[in-house]
């Protein structure tokens, strides 16, 4: 690893990751203002939480992921790094390993860089599971360590992936695991990394937000561990192109710590608080322009982490934006008893809103990092 201390990072304190340099070949240059990747939790001591933040700014009451005692557990996540020192802190509640893989950065725009396309809908780009719908449906589970060529650019459902694609946002979630396992989505030009995309368990539905590149061909590989069904679902890409066919390019505004967009829980601090659960079943519409959020309403993208808790049933949470009509896809795969959080992107309408759906009642906390403008 490029930074490897040894030893747990032990609970209640906050250990500060330099992010800007040279490690393995790969730069992460001195104008970056924030990160996307994965972070993993390994052999925590007891249940608890982790929050990443800039070096240079006060711990947010947010969480990027909640963990069990003993649990592997990673999730996506988008963080700003401090001017000073190119920093970022890993705060634990408790105990634990912790592994960080970085996808990428932002920075202010110069030559080479990448814009973001959401798409006008999400839509199922892989569905391996038998008689169900999507882009491509080879109709079989992946195979124990074996590795997938999947197409990253096509047209299905009305909307394209257009070939000047270099990178896809999404979720992939395994389901009717036999063991517990991982996977990693690498582009098909390069070699397999020692990372992870997901940590899954046998019998549970989870899923990962991901961000991957794709080849010159527009394809990545699919690794697995174990023997699992997997859904891929994708939101939107990056490319070169200020314009395509899905309209205007879109650059990134971190807000470096994390801001509370939502709190049904009553009582609960958060720049909208809706005082009651989300009822199950029913589409509601997000909101995101309050003095509190600091989203313009150019926005037309948003970054963040979405926690569900007290849910009374398992279920799945849906995110899209406020004009399409809802998609067949899941933001979240959430289980009664715990609270358990999803980082996500999701494109906004016309109005700078969202919509947002839950299969079974729940309180959800919306956190955001930042927003995609032209």
């Amino acid at each position: 690893a490029c930074n490897q201390p040894n030893a747990q990072i032990a609970g209640n304190t906050s250990f500060t990751l330099v992010a800007r340099g040279t490690c393995d070949g790969v730069t992460i240059p001195t104008n970056a203002v924030s990160l996307t990747g994965n972070v993993t939790t390994v052999q925590p001591s007891t249940n608890g939480f982790l929050t990443l933040f800039p070096s240079d700014a006060s711990r947010p009451g947010v969480s990027n992921s909640n963990f069990l005692a003993n649990e592997v557990l990673n999730n996506a996540f988008t963080v700003g790094i401090a001017a000073s020192d190119g920093a970022f802190k890993v705060f634990v509640s408790t105990t634990t390993h912790v592994v960080i893989d970085i996808n990428g950065f932002y920075a202010p725009p110069t030559t080479g860089g990448l814009f973001f396309h959401p798409l006008p809908k999400p839509i199922r780009l892989l569905e391996t599971r038998q008689g169900l719908s999507g882009c491509q449906t080879p109709g079989a589970a992946l195979q124990a360590n074996s590795t997938r060529l999947q197409t990253g650019v096509l047209t299905c459902n009305g909307v394209t992936i257009p070939t000047g694609a270099q990178a896809l946002v999404g979720n992939a979630t395994s389901t009717n695991s036999q063991s517990n396992g991982f996977l990693t989505l690498f582009p098909a030009d390069a070699s397999r990394p020692f990372t992870a995309s997901s940590n899954f368990v046998a019998g549970i539905n989870r899923n990962a937000p991901f961000t991957v590149g794709l080849s010159l061909n527009g394809e990545f590989n699919i690794f697995t561990a174990a023997t699992t069904d997997l859904v891929i679902d994708v939101m939107g890409y990056f490319s070169s192109q200020s314009n395509d066919l899905n309209g205007q390019g879109l650059l990134f505004t971190s807000f470096g710590s994390p801001l509370r967009l939502l709190d049904t829980r009553a009582g609960q601090p958060g720049c909208f608080n809706t005082g009651a659960p989300m009822t199950g079943g029913t589409a509601f519409t997000q909101d995101t322009q309050a003095p509190c959020t600091n989203v313009t309403a150019a926005a037309r993208g948003l970054v963040g982490n979405v926690s569900a808790l007290n849910a009374t049933a398992n279920g799945f949470l849906t995110f899209w934006p406020s004009n399409a009509t809802q998609p067949t896809v899941a933001t979240s795969n959430y289980q009664t008893g715990r609270v358990f959080n999803r980082h996500f992107t999701v494109g906004l309408g016309p109005d700078a809103a969202f919509n947002r759906f839950a299969s079974s009642t729940t309180d959800i906390i919306i956190d955001i990092s930042g927003f995609f403008a032209p």
